[in-house]
């Protein structure tokens, strides 16, 4: 048992200061009384370093469309502070949430919302639906299970975030039905992209996702 040098509090343990005052200990330390838990190897830093990557990717492929287009498009000032904005925004999540999967959806869906305002109000020049959408449902899809894995969460805990953006991804249909989007090939892409990766969720784990649906929805 160890004790405080100036307050004379015994604890148990294996403590580095006093927990009362802070002071030093003397004596010997404990095995601790509960066991401690592994820690998880994909940890808060390790997000924000996988966001500061994606970042520095999504920067350089703008770099490349400038010197390809041979000018600057009109979205990618709006493209690179939305990306700007984004990594800063996963870096306070990081640090202040717990959820980060709810935390990360809902904010890819204001986002996605924004992007279609701001489209509208400066001109109606289609980004959004051209490339934020197509970007946003394939890259939050990805995200999740890659955070989910990382973090080595159970399939059932996400899987319905996975669903939601699957159906939400399917909207950009709308634009394409209608000839609203006249640059196809990204919507198309994303749409089938995240159909087919959850059919691969529903073929290979159909029983998470069933447990997932009873839990959450009493079905």
């Amino acid at each position: 048992m160890q004790e405080c040098g100036r307050c004379h509090v015994k604890s148990r343990g294996n403590k580095r200061c006093c927990p009362l005052c802070g002071g030093p200990l003397s004596g010997e330390p404990e095995n601790p009384a509960f066991p401690s838990l592994p820690k998880r190897k994909f940890s808060r830093l390790s997000a924000v370093k996988l966001a500061a990557f994606l970042l520095i990717v999504f920067l350089i492929s703008d770099g490349a469309m400038i010197y390809i287009m041979g000018g600057v498009p009109s979205w990618i000032p709006l493209s690179v502070l939305s990306a700007v904005v984004g990594f800063m925004d996963i870096c306070v999540t990081m640090y202040y949430r717990n959820n980060a999967l709810k935390t990360m959806q809902v904010q890819v869906i204001i986002g996605i919302f924004l992007s279609l305002v701001i489209d509208a109000v400066t001109g109606w020049h289609k980004w959004s639906i051209h490339w934020v959408m197509p970007v946003a449902f394939v890259g939050v899809m990805v995200t999740t299970i890659l955070i989910g894995m990382g973090l080595k969460m159970a399939l059932q805990e996400f899987v319905l975030y996975l669903l939601m953006d699957t159906v939400l991804s399917q909207l950009q249909w709308i634009f394409l039905l209608k000839h609203i989007n006249c640059f196809q090939i990204p919507a198309v892409i994303s749409s089938s992209a995240c159909i087919l990766m959850f059919l691969g969720i529903l073929i290979f784990r159909w029983k998470d996702f069933t447990s997932a649906s009873s839990r959450y929805f009493n079905i």
